[in-house]
């Protein structure tokens, strides 16, 4: 699924640490993206299926 947001009058962008969770027998992480405007905040809660914990791969990871 793909989309674009267009959010105007951005003053700061937060992003959260990787929480991880368990619901059942699954295993996700969890990361908040938190985008600060003049009309308010926008916060996106960002899931990812967790695989391993000795797995090499960042949960989450950002690339800027």
């Amino acid at each position: 699924m793909n989309f674009t947001m267009n959010i105007h009058r951005v003053k700061n962008i937060r992003l959260s640490a990787v929480r991880l969770n368990q619901a059942n027998a699954t295993h996700y992480a969890t990361r908040d993206l938190i985008i600060e405007t003049d009309e308010g905040n926008f916060e996106l809660s960002l899931f990812s299926i967790y695989v391993n914990e000795d797995d090499d791969q960042e949960l989450l990871e950002v690339k800027v």
